[in-house]
């Protein structure tokens, strides 16, 4: 695997490391739904917070049934590595969950409903990943590959693909996550 694949799949994984303890946690899980909710001004008690921390929980549950191998309750680097290297390099069956996991954060990031997220709204959520504000009209307008002013599952899962397997710079994916992130 090329070198700055490696560093994203490696960075991805300190991103959802928040505590930084050096695995993945359900608590870690927690924390970044909690980023959110804070992004998106919504607290957890709410109908959307509690979809939230919902859609959160089944990202998790995704994570162990795939990533954790030997059932620890905790998802390590090599897991992790190994997963999104089977995932989106060999296709393996972690990408039908992932499709789904991806349908439910863009309903919750479709704060007004009208089943399409906009350079607003998705904002926030790069926001939330650390992106700055200025950067976050520039991502959008890399995801949004068809140019109708809104990020669909299928650019997102296609950005997604892409920062997992293209080491090119200035792609779709490479927007994903924040530019610092990105860099081996």
């Amino acid at each position: 695997m090329k070198q700055v694949l490696q560093h994203r799949i490696d960075s991805t994984f300190a991103h959802y490391d928040v505590d930084g303890n050096g695995v993945i946690e359900l608590a870690d899980v927690y924390a970044l739904a909690e980023r959110l909710l804070r992004a998106f001004g919504e607290p957890a008690s709410s109908e959307r917070g509690r979809e939230l921390v919902e859609a959160y929980d089944r990202f998790w549950e995704m994570l162990v049934a795939h990533c954790d191998t030997d059932r620890d309750g905790q998802v390590s680097p090599e897991e992790y590595r190994e997963a999104m290297i089977q995932m989106f390099v060999t296709g393996g069956p972690i990408e039908a969950d992932f499709l789904e996991v991806v349908q439910q954060l863009l309903d919750l990031v479709d704060t007004d409903g009208d089943g399409r997220v906009d350079a607003g709204e998705f904002a926030v959520l790069l926001r939330a990943r650390g992106l700055g504000a200025d950067d976050c009209g520039v991502a959008f307008a890399h995801l949004d590959t068809d140019g109708d002013g809104a990020i669909s599952v299928q650019e997102y899962i296609t950005a997604v693909r892409d920062y997992y397997t293209n080491p090119a710079q200035d792609t779709p994916g490479s927007w994903l996550y924040p530019e610092a992130l990105q860099r081996a």
